[in-house]
């Protein structure tokens, strides 16, 4: 993105001087992107020029955020991935809002009203849609797509690369992906990469603050989770408080030590199922069951089947590659 902002003629270092970095090659905290991004947009030309930078823009540059998602088994764990780990580098962010037959990826914008606004939610939705296409290699077109405000003057332009009307007017910018689209698989996935990039998105996760206790207690226990049952205590530990004062953290926020830890165990449960072929009885031990026959109750309370009737279930809702390419 730096050399074709250069290429156009934007002065990208002088710009990033301006909001307090070094250089424009530096590592720039969120808040100097969002201000760098201010000056920069509207320099770069047209809007054009503006989603070819976002076509271009590779994930594996945003580091372990953005090499997660490629390592994701699925399209739609990637944009999961995005939507939780993108507060590390940016204040814009994306959410996820499942539908019967879709799945809503809105933009939410820091400044909704701000001066590059209508730029950064396209720019947002363009890389969104590339990232899609280059992954699965598959020509992937929206549901939808959603514009917050009037049609822009380029729609015509707009909607060629889209392949989908735009709808203006509405409460978010945001894509509609089809649930087929979701479950195709990613050509760059690495279930063993995931499993050493996902601990580590975690951990910043905490580190920069970004987290309320619910989620750094879920943190700790995606990393505790390798054969021992976690403890509240333990977790405690980890987190540097006591366990009376986590407790009463978690009150506060309205959920419980128990809660978590259960929540955290489904979702691990559910993704392994679904995504590599685990021994039952592997997985049990792996998520700190006593026994088999413990994660067999505690799924089927889950989901309302077994551990094995979910993973079929889930393999048949999977396209085929042949059928995505």
């Amino acid at each position: 993105m730096l050399a074709l902002l250069s290429e156009a003629g934007v002065k990208v270092d002088t710009l990033a001087r301006k909001v307090g970095a070094a250089s424009a090659s530096s590592r720039l905290t969120p808040a100097q992107m969002d201000a760098f991004l201010d000056l920069a947009l509207p320099a770069a030309g047209d809007d054009a020029f503006r989603r070819m930078v976002a076509m271009d823009v590779r994930p594996e540059l945003f580091g372990v955020v953005g090499l997660s998602a490629m390592a994701a088994p699925t399209l739609g764990a990637a944009l999961s991935r995005f939507e939780r780990y993108k507060r590390l580098f940016a204040l814009d962010v994306i959410e996820l809002v499942p539908g019967r037959d879709s799945t809503s990826v809105r933009v939410l914008l820091k400044r909704p009203e701000g001066p590059t606004a209508r730029m950064r939610a396209e720019l947002e939705m363009v890389f969104l849609l590339a990232f899609a296409r280059r992954m699965t290699r598959t020509q992937v077109i929206p549901v939808y797509v959603d514009v917050r405000g009037p049609i822009p003057s380029y729609q015509a332009r707009m909607e060629a690369f889209f392949r989908a009307p735009l709808r203006s007017g509405q409460e978010f910018d945001a894509l509609g992906f089809s649930s087929l689209d979701l479950a195709r698989p990613l050509v760059s996935s690495n279930a063993e990469l995931a499993g050493l990039l996902g601990p580590r998105a975690e951990q910043l996760l905490v580190e920069s603050g970004s987290q309320d206790i619910s989620e750094q207690v879920r943190a700790v226990l995606q990393r505790m989770l390798m054969g021992e049952e976690p403890s509240m205590e333990g977790v405690a530990r980890a987190l540097g408080a006591s366990e009376r004062s986590l407790q009463r953290r978690l009150s506060e926020a309205g959920t419980s030590f128990v809660t978590l830890l259960a929540e955290v165990r489904r979702e691990r449960a559910r993704e392994q199922l679904a995504n590599t072929d685990m021994d039952i009885a592997e997985l049990s031990f792996l998520l700190g069951f006593s026994d088999a026959s413990a994660f067999h109750r505690a799924f089927k309370r889950w989901e309302g089947m077994t551990p094995l009737e979910y993973r079929k279930a889930s393999r048949k809702k999977r396209p085929s590659a042949r059928a995505g390419a």
